[in-house]
């Protein structure tokens, strides 16, 4: 514990930050802005220009890698990492054990190749990278593990009423893995979408809750949500589905509350979200948005800044209001008090 600790605190301390003791997050305490990127690499010239695009610099910055077919071929992201932390933010990698096969199709790393070992040289090779790197990065492997799109360790026709057992076994191997190998400035982000399809009521698929996939506390560090509003963008004829105007409590609190249950001493960030303008007042949603972030402590609240499917970019020219709430909301407290909080609780 004393080693896991000196060494985070030195991290926090090259940043700048005063370690403030381990409170978890209060009412009224600012939230961390971030964002979440789609395409890779991360390079200084794409954040500068979300930075232009809001005038807010994010504190986190979320983006996505796949593993490699071949687990001898696989990287470690240090280029993305640094241009990050250059710009004074968090790294979130959104870590998806999955590859692009010659035909463009997605192929699932299945269960069995992880825990045989066939990618432990990947795992090897990306655990002393994050030790090379040296500074606090969160990984959030497998999210949306409660939707059938992900089916995480299996192939799409073998999702269901096994998969919560198959993806607690891969993410606990993962995690194992890299802390075997020293990576302890590592912190592991447990990240179920807002809504499950199947979905345990609606479609009577009552093993696919949130909390069945939970790895156990000794595996998670820091909880997490994704969730969208589509607003009136999406409709049957053309999508295959329809989408309604959801209020971000709407979209949230079912989640929330489950897994507050799970684990009530765990921080809790929002790390995907964003909000359609068709369908209803957008600066409202988020203005509603945060005074929920604030009243559930969540610490971090991280928009999806990404023209796909929809457009959901905060742009200064057309959302002045919502990025000024923004402004007021959020700030470096809860960010420094996520990792302070993480620094005194973990015994590594």
């Amino acid at each position: 514990m004393v080693v896991w600790r000196s060494c985070l605190l030195a991290v926090l301390f090259f940043w700048g930050v005063i370690i403030a003791g381990s409170a978890l997050a209060r009412q009224g305490e600012d939230l961390a802005w971030g964002v979440a990127l789609d395409g890779y690499p991360v390079t200084q010239k794409k954040l500068t220009t979300i930075k232009n695009e809001t005038n807010l610099p994010p504190r986190l910055v979320v983006f996505f890698m796949q593993w490699p077919e071949d687990p001898r071929k696989g990287f470690f992201p240090k280029e993305s990492l640094e241009a990050i932390h250059k710009a004074g933010a968090l790294a979130v990698i959104t870590w998806e054990p999955m590859y692009i096969d010659s035909k463009s199709n997605e192929q699932p790393v299945l269960a069995e190749q992880i825990l045989r070992g066939e990618y432990d040289p990947y795992l090897m090779m990306f655990a002393k990278g994050a030790v090379d790197f040296g500074k606090p990065v969160i990984i959030r492997f497998g999210h949306e593990m409660n939707l059938s799109r992900y089916h995480w360790g299996t192939g799409a026709k073998d999702y269901g009423p096994e998969s919560p057992g198959i993806y607690k076994q891969i993410y606990r191997y993962v995690v194992s893995k890299i802390r075997a190998c020293g990576a302890k400035n590592v912190l592991w982000a447990f990240c179920p979408n807002a809504e499950s399809l199947p979905h345990p009521r609606w479609h009577g698929a009552k093993w696919n809750t949130a909390g069945a996939y939970y790895p156990g506390h000794g595996y998670v560090d820091i909880l997490g949500m994704d969730g969208y509003n589509w607003g009136t963008t999406r409709n049957k004829k053309e999508h295959g589905w329809e989408s309604h105007w959801l209020a971000f409590a709407s979209i949230f609190k079912e989640l929330n509350t489950e897994l507050r249950a799970l684990a009530p001493d765990k921080p809790l960030i929002v790390f995907e979200t964003g909000c359609a303008q068709k369908g209803g007042d957008r600066n409202a949603w988020l203005r509603q948005g945060l005074a929920k972030c604030r009243q559930w402590e969540v610490k971090a609240l991280i928009w999806f800044q990404t023209d796909k499917e929809v457009d959901w970019r905060l742009l200064v020219e057309k959302d002045d209001e919502s990025l000024k709430e923004l402004e007021k909301a959020c700030g470096d407290q809860s960010l420094q008090g996520l990792l302070s909080q993480v620094s005194e609780r973990l015994g590594r």
